[in-house]
């Protein structure tokens, strides 16, 4: 798809929900993946998948707090039956190699899962200009791959569909596998690389603003596409 297209589907915005106390970290150091940070405390990636708990590590002075993984982990018993060509450990490694994006809204049940655990920031982002940067690391996904709660839905390396290819090839990947009968929408948004510090500013309006100000909630959007 192009870029036009893509700010249409997204609703021009790409929303990420992190918790507050990891903004100072993002504002230093930048938007990293999981297995980046693990590498820059010094701490084995294999160390922090399938976490059972949040996970904090200390990235410069700054606390870079991982978000568990529950609903991963729910699938324990049932890998086999929703994961192809992976174990649960290595699909968790991948989703440890990427930054994800919701579409559009922020995803309110994960943002509610965070609420528990300390204030929640939801940072919107630039459909267009994220497009722009990361395009060819961009992946759309119908599903959140990083849930296995209830009845999971399958999924392989191939649930991910470059952003760069047809959007009739994301919308019929999984009717053409015959794993549904009507066609995806995108429910997520991952890149398969770090937003660098000196990136955010341009990309993230909320970026721009004081701490001090409430991101608990989904503002409008300063940069457009």
């Amino acid at each position: 798809m192009d870029r036009e297209e893509f700010i249409s589907l997204t609703g021009g915005i790409l929303r990420h929900v992190t918790l507050r106390r990891n903004l100072p970290g993002i504002m230093q150091a930048g938007l990293l993946r999981p297995s980046t940070l693990a590498s820059l405390a010094g701490r084995p990636v294999d160390d922090i998948l399938l976490r059972p708990d949040e996970l904090t590590l200390s990235i410069a002075n700054k606390p870079a707090t991982l978000n568990h993984q529950r609903p991963l982990l729910a699938g324990r018993k049932q890998s086999d039956a929703f994961l192809d060509g992976h174990t649960l450990h290595s699909w968790a490694a991948q989703l440890d190699r990427r930054v994800f994006f919701w579409p559009g809204k922020a995803n309110v049940a994960f943002e509610e899962s965070l609420t528990d655990r300390g204030d929640v920031a939801v940072l919107s982002f630039s459909s267009g200009l994220m497009f722009d940067l990361f395009k060819e690391a961009m992946e759309l996904a119908p599903i959140n791959t990083g849930s296995a709660t209830r009845r999971a839905s399958r999924r392989g390396d191939w649930i991910y569909v470059p952003v760069t290819d047809d959007f009739e090839a994301f919308r019929l990947n999984r009717v053409r596998r015959k794993m549904t009968n009507t066609p995806d929408t995108i429910r997520e948004v991952s890149i398969r690389a770090d937003i660098a510090p000196f990136i955010l500013p341009s990309v993230c309006a909320d970026l721009k603003r004081p701490h001090s100000q409430s991101l608990t909630k989904p503002a409008d959007p300063v940069i457009r596409g």
